[in-house]
């Protein structure tokens, strides 16, 4: 079994590995302090769009290292280790992004996160009130693709709470569908909560036959793993191919893009981000209620 403080020292750089009997391609916890994460596929963080890595106390990565100590009236206690991925959002603004791309394309792929509800969180009231919160793609975001694109986006009650919606677009072969299966997401009652999100996506088995799978799943920290609650499920969706490049799924962004801006600072944490081509459903997560482990480590990056 692993000892969990050892573990966390040995990832001062992301672990890495490949596919073989199942392994992820990638587990990311930001424990090097930066962006450099990547695996033999060529994995790569892109620029940081109002995102760096925190500590509980500091700000020590923003394109660039540096060291400016948390202001007051901030939560920023990672999920695991020392680190995580904070998300900035500025009263009255509406950008905070972070791109990924996976070096290699994937026809199934499957992701799993633990997300940080803000301390002050309320979702914006103007209109449109939708946020977008996780989009994956193959050649091309949205329309800039001749693939697949599916996006989940949460939409703001009068309460201050929020619905989460996944839509699609199909790629050249299928078609673009709206936003559905709205389902209860969070609500200013879940402040300061810790969430995993577990996302599969599974392309169609080719561009005539309406196959592809998109599911998500989310659970509390302090619920067992086996009770994670599936929020979307669609397993009768054209999910196309580009005619070249890439042949699945390549890219994506977390959170973005905010049409109903805070009327305060929000900040969002991201942290212990699992990305494989094996089922994440058995996994049993890092909450220390239930005693788990994180999983052994395949392969260690170069560490800094």
């Amino acid at each position: 079994m692993v000892n969990l403080k050892h573990f966390t020292a040995l990832t001062l750089a992301s672990l890495l590995a490949g596919t073989v009997n199942g392994e992820p391609l990638i587990v990311e916890s930001f424990e090097s302090g930066d962006m450099s994460a990547t695996n033999e596929a060529g994995f790569d963080w892109g620029s940081n769009n109002r995102t760096s890595v925190v500590t509980a106390d500091a700000v020590v990565y923003n394109n660039g290292e540096i060291n400016v100590a948390k202001p007051s009236g901030r939560d920023w206690n990672p999920k695991h280790g020392e680190h995580s991925l904070r998300f900035r959002y500025p009263a009255g603004g509406y950008m905070a992004e972070q791109r990924f791309d996976l070096g290699a394309a994937y026809e199934e792929l499957w992701l799993q996160y633990w997300v940080k509800v803000p301390i002050n969180y309320y979702h914006g009231q103007t209109s449109p009130t939708n946020h977008k919160f996780l989009a994956i793609w193959m050649d091309g975001y949205s329309q800039k693709g001749q693939g697949s694109t599916v996006v989940w986006e949460f939409w703001g009650n009068p309460d201050g709470s929020s619905r989460l919606a996944v839509s699609f677009n199909g790629g050249d072969a299928g078609v673009s569908e709206g936003h559905q299966q709205h389902h209860d997401f969070i609500s200013p009652a879940d402040q300061g909560r810790w969430m995993e999100i577990t996302i599969h996506l599974k392309a169609s088995s080719d561009n005539s036959t309406p196959d592809g799978v998109i599911e998500m799943w989310r659970r509390w920290e302090n619920e067992p793993s086996s009770e994670r609650t599936q929020f979307h499920k669609r397993t009768d969706v054209l999910l196309s191919k580009p005619s070249s490049g890439a042949q699945g799924w390549k890219a994506g962004y977390f959170m973005g893009w905010s049409n109903s801006p805070y009327s305060k600072d929000t900040e969002w944490l991201i942290d212990y981000i699992t990305i494989s081509e094996a089922p994440l459903l058995n996994s049993t997560g890092l909450s220390a209620q239930e005693g788990g482990n994180p999983p052994n480590p395949p392969v260690l990056a170069v560490q800094k």
